[in-house]
């Protein structure tokens, strides 16, 4: 383990960023990660959530949706859906040596470092879907009132989601009070499957999609 704490061993760094006992440790972990992240998951892990999630998105969406990629990383999910047909895209994240790497490879029409555990500068409605791909163990559980307020009637919002944590994390009493209120709805919930098969294979995805209601 290097001064920073990272781990020397790409296999680790996953378990040890996501176990950040604080946000604020969480983003420290993640921008110190920003420079191998790419490699160790192409390298190390089959990471199957952006291409599930862009498939999902291409089913659902117009090629000219404006798609906000909250947790956007380093932009491998933005690239899955660029490569999907997509190009009104911005990248959001917190941790602006992740963001980037991500601006460095013109994927995004805009980079935006902001903390969803808030409510951000983008305005009402503003995007036609929101799509976020593994961030349901790291991003706060009120991302998800920001992701609804943020897309517009009749939008979507796109989630690579690690149920285990949506529960445990506070998303689904979210989801709950949202769906009370009717301005959501789930309307597809895809087949399980192992996003990270090599080094955590527990960890098991399913791609939801919600539906703006207004």
């Amino acid at each position: 383990m290097v001064g920073s704490g990272l781990p020397d061993e790409a296999g680790a760094r996953l378990a040890w960023v996501i176990s950040a006992p604080t946000q604020t440790e969480m983003k420290r972990r993640y921008d110190l990660w920003a420079g191998a992240y790419d490699r160790d998951l192409g390298d190390v892990d089959d990471y199957l959530a952006p291409i599930a999630t862009a498939k999902a998105a291409k089913a659902h969406l117009a090629s000219d949706a404006r798609i906000l990629d909250a947790g956007a990383g380093t932009g491998l999910s933005g690239q899955a859906l660029r490569d999907a047909g997509f190009s009104d895209l911005t990248g959001l994240d917190f941790a602006e040596e992740m963001l980037a790497v991500a601006a460095g490879k013109g994927i995004y029409r805009e980079t935006i470092a902001a903390d969803l555990s808030r409510r951000t500068s983008l305005h009402d409605d503003g995007f036609d879907a929101v799509v976020t791909v593994g961030t349901t163990s790291q991003v706060p559980s009120e991302g998800l009132r920001e992701y609804i307020r943020v897309v517009r009637p009749g939008g979507k919002i796109i989630v690579a989601n690690w149920v285990k944590a949506w529960v445990e994390r506070g998303y689904a009493a979210i989801q709950a009070e949202f769906e009370r209120g009717g301005r959501i709805a789930l309307i597809e919930k895809g087949e399980p499957f192992q996003a990270l098969p090599t080094t955590e294979p527990e960890i098991v995805y399913e791609i939801w999609v919600f539906e703006v209601l207004g």
